[in-house]
């Protein structure tokens, strides 16, 4: 069956045009052309059609109206803007009013057709899996983020997605949880892991430019045998991250929350805008932060920001090595922060080097560990499930509250 397409254009040469290119394609239909945003709307309205494909020429100021107009007028419509540079801003605004993607002119006859395909291909497997539905549901994003590097984060992400991969049965659910390393410059998930990836994000934002849908990230992602988990490897080489940028990680996770229920994503400290990009993206945000000066003085700066940018309750505290004898309790850190901190991951510095050097996650190498049943109860918590009788085993005793952090910190 052809994929209709609707065709918006603000002239009528290029109007013509398209028509031509397309029409060139036997899968492509050409089912009706627009003059302005207003007529694409109403005609998408009429139509219905598989795809329309917006030039810039119609956009304005008023581009992501348009888009939302069409996602409102024609639900099951895929929107594809072409717009007149590589501007990031704008192409991550129509993104989020709803485009399915973006392309900068002058595009390639080719690369526009093959767009079309791949964004019309993701979403008949949309409908296939979540059935008819105007709206497909979307997978839930959790960021993990510290401002202070060594601070455990990595192996935190790592630990918490394979414990959700066993909470959710992975292996029998390959769309449930996939993991993604952010760190582009020295992501080490795979070595955590233990994995001989083939392909990594930098060769996915290389062929992304043609289009990035679910059924092509699927291509860049390798699975953890064990747990069924699957991971999105950070680049094999530094050099390589300076050709993934933010848009480039927008896409990704919008192709990503798609396919999965969950996406847990590695960031890296720096608060460069592919951070953000995974930062605005996420439901939950977890903040780590650790029993050390310079480590709470960071995260209270990084806090400060987070609330000027999201709600409350989107950022989730956790405290890492929070048995550690030095002076300073959780009581300690929730002054600092200026809220509680319900998840705390004691210090367990044996077991997780072991589990390092061993590229077997420590919630897998030891189950019965503390730091295991701390981190299966935040798995339990995040997924929706009541952690039950784990809980009471993960009673660590604390060091007794501290005060001199709020003369420190002029609280």
């Amino acid at each position: 069956m052809a994929i209709s397409v609707l065709v918006a254009d603000a002239t009528a040469s290029s109007r013509e045009q398209l028509r031509s290119t397309l029409g060139r394609d036997r899968e492509l239909d050409v089912v009706g052309d627009a003059a302005d945003g207003r007529e694409a709307v109403e005609i998408a309205r009429s139509l219905n059609p598989d795809v329309v494909l917006l030039d810039g020429s119609i956009l304005g100021s008023n581009g992501v109206a348009v888009v939302e107009g069409i996602q409102l007028a024609s639900p099951d419509s895929a929107v594809i803007a072409l717009v007149d540079a590589a501007d990031i801003d704008l192409m991550r605004n129509l993104m989020r009013a709803g485009a399915r993607d973006c392309l900068t002119k002058p595009a390639m006859p080719e690369e526009i057709i093959n767009t079309i395909r791949g964004v019309n291909q993701s979403q008949v497997k949309q409908r296939a899996v979540f059935g008819n539905d105007n709206k497909a549901p979307q997978g839930k994003v959790i960021a993990v983020y510290s401002p202070q590097g060594g601070s455990g984060k990595s192996i935190l992400a790592a630990n918490l997605a394979v414990a959700m991969a066993g909470a959710l049965n992975a292996p029998a659910n390959p769309h449930a949880i996939v993991l993604v390393d952010l760190n582009l410059q020295f992501g080490d998930l795979d070595l955590l892991l233990n994995l001989n990836p083939d392909n990594t994000i930098a060769g996915l934002a290389q062929k992304g430019h043609v289009g990035m849908d679910s059924e092509l990230v699927e291509q860049y992602l390798t699975t953890h045998e064990e747990t069924g988990l699957r991971v999105l490897v950070a680049p094999s080489a530094p050099r390589y991250a300076e050709s993934i940028t933010a848009y480039t990680v927008e896409q990704v996770i919008d192709a990503l929350r798609e396919s999965f229920q969950y996406v847990i994503i590695d960031t890296t400290s720096q608060l460069q805008d592919v951070t953000l990009a995974a930062l605005d993206a996420a439901n939950t945000i977890l903040l780590l932060t650790s029993l050390d000066l310079l480590a709470l003085h960071k995260t209270r700066t990084a806090m400060e920001m987070l609330r000027q940018l999201y709600t409350i309750d989107k950022i989730q505290p956790v405290l890492n090595r929070a048995n550690s004898d030095v002076g300073i309790s959780p009581q300690d850190v929730e002054e600092v922060l200026g809220m509680p901190v319900q998840t705390l991951i004691p210090s367990d510095g044996r077991n997780v080097v072991k589990s390092v050097n061993d590229g077997v996650p420590v919630v897998l190498s030891m189950p019965e560990a503390q730091i295991s049943k701390r981190i299966e109860i935040l798995a339990q918590q995040l997924i929706g499930r009541d952690p039950g009788a784990i809980g009471a085993l993960a009673n660590t005793p604390l060091p007794p509250e501290g005060g001199f952090f709020r003369k420190l910190f002029g609280g």
